[in-house]
């Protein structure tokens, strides 16, 4: 994934920052793309120098979707119900995406309603685990 230069949303300028600036504080490599007009951002991989985006730019709105997925997937292979990656195997399979596009960073607002539409259902990954 490509750093962002320019917002999906607003259009502006996109800048390698410090996510204290979004959070007063640093948290993780303690960096950053953020847009300082509209307030998209997203985390970087990698320590004090990294640059590789960890998905796409998100609003407030799709960090609230993206927190919410995870409530619901993470729990599952936490509790080794399911391994990780066979999980995201199930779920990609449910989304009808690949797998290796199956990362709720990646997804943008129709797809983060998708997911949750689908992990809302109890025992959701049960219909997927023979695969």
């Amino acid at each position: 994934m490509k750093p962002p230069k320019n917002c999906p949303y607003c259009g502006n300028e996109v800048v390698l920052t410090s996510n204290k600036e979004i959070y007063g504080r640093e948290f993780g490599n303690g960096r950053c793309y953020l847009c300082r007009t509209c307030g998209a951002s997203v985390g970087v991989h990698g320590g004090k120098k990294g640059t590789r985006p960890l998905g796409i730019l998100a609003t407030k709105e799709m960090k609230v979707l993206k927190k919410a997925c995870h409530d619901l997937f993470d729990p599952i292979w936490k509790s080794k119900k399911v391994n990780r990656g066979k999980l995201y195997r199930i779920l990609a399979s449910q989304l009808d995406i690949n797998v290796e596009d199956c990362h709720f960073g990646h997804f943008e607002m129709d797809q983060l309603f998708q997911a949750l539409k689908i992990m809302s259902v109890p025992n959701w990954w049960k219909a997927g685990e023979t695969s």
